[in-house]
């Protein structure tokens, strides 16, 4: 059983290289929950001046849903019901060894 909330950081060892979330996620800790009510994920304030790209199958540096900064966060919510599908969401950083925070909620 995940732990719930499921309170986690990553690590995005090579800049400009798409990273499955949820591939992340379960290399972890193999009980990680696939789908969520509410998610959050945040750029770790120790990142500098790195760019952590949010987005689908064709993030890039140029497309994505969501750019943050260091130590900036951005929330996924829904229903009460696990309706965010973790595996639809890829990272990117521009910058090698950055750190990501992640927030999990499962109803």
């Amino acid at each position: 059983m995940p732990s719930n909330p499921w309170l986690k950081s990553l690590n995005l060892t090579a800049a400009n290289t798409n990273y499955a979330l949820l591939t992340l996620m379960q290399a972890l800790d193999k009980s990680a929950p696939p789908r969520a009510c509410s998610i959050q994920i945040q750029l770790d304030p120790s990142a500098g001046a790195a760019h952590l790209y949010i987005g689908n199958d064709d993030l890039s540096g140029t497309n994505c849903g969501v750019s943050l900064t260091a130590g900036q966060a951005m929330p996924f919510d829904t229903t009460p019901q696990n309706l965010v599908n973790l595996s639809q969401i890829q990272l990117r950083s521009d910058t090698a060894g950055v750190q990501v925070n992640v927030k999990v909620l499962v109803q």
